[in-house]
């Protein structure tokens, strides 16, 4: 096995701001939102999300160019991350089994105009339309990976407008792996390769897609932000945060023109 690298040493070794003209959004706490300029490294503004108990998860939502939420009440929200304002999309007709303390992942296939929930191994489909869930296969490998993936980020290639396929990934935080969800519907994960670094305590991950269909896969984790490749699941770069001085537990960036 590779030798792994501590992230805290990419901190270290990169300082220049990352090359992006978007806005990663981060969740901390119960509600509080965190607004991030990637071209400039630095936080911008925070702003608590105006509704009662905890947010479980926030991503993009491409097809309608909106950020959404997902409340202790299995309620879908729009938010307004300047005011914090929210309002009801729709309500899950089923809850999720969430154990104590274990992450959700809230994520939008953006083909399908679907949220991906997820937690631990369970695995859920919601119409944003209607509410309907689908329960879905639960999260396991199918490559001789042994045990179940352990997933504290997930994210979707190709989120801008509406396009025409997809693929999902998922960080595995025991493994300190980037994975493929294969067969989304049916839980079938494959590793794609190590990290090259350690991550402990959340993490957050998103993939960025511009106007031109390049994907940059985001990842916070140990005080700062990465990149990703997408095709050997190392860490490529990694910067410190400018009044960063929360830990996230979700993270989506905003297309560039938000």
């Amino acid at each position: 096995m590779k030798q792994m690298m501590i992230i805290a040493s990419l901190l270290g070794a990169t300082a220049a701001a990352p090359l992006a003209a978007q806005t990663a959004i981060g969740l901390s706490g119960d509600r509080t939102l965190t607004v991030i300029d990637l071209g400039a490294g630095s936080v911008t503004a925070s702003q608590d999300v105006m509704v009662e108990g905890r947010l479980l998860g926030i991503d993009y939502r491409p097809n309608t160019d909106t950020l959404i939420g997902v409340t202790e009440a299995f309620e879908v929200v729009n938010i307004d991350a300047t005011t914090g304002m929210t309002t009801p999309l729709v309500t899950m007709e089923m809850a999720l089994p969430i154990a104590d303390g274990a992450t959700v992942i809230v994520d939008i296939n953006p083909a399908a105009d679907a949220l991906r929930f997820m937690s631990g191994t369970v695995n859920h489909r919601i119409n944003l339309g209607t509410g309907a869930v689908m329960v879905d296969g639960s999260l396991h490998f199918d490559d001789g990976t042994m045990g179940a993936p352990m997933v504290g980020g997930t994210a979707y290639s190709n989120s801008f407008g509406k396009p025409d396929a997809t693929a999902m990934y998922n960080i595995d935080t025991m493994r300190h792996a980037l994975l493929r969800q294969t067969a989304p519907n049916d839980g079938t994960n494959a590793m794609i390769g190590e990290l090259g670094a350690m991550v402990e305590g959340p993490v957050a991950f998103d993939i960025a897609t511009d106007a031109m269909g390049t994907n940059t896969a985001w990842l916070s984790a140990n005080g700062g932000l990465h990149t990703v490749s997408l095709d050997s699941g190392m860490v490529t770069e990694s910067w410190m945060i400018d009044g960063l001085d929360v830990t996230l537990r979700d993270m989506t960036v905003m297309a560039a023109d938000m």
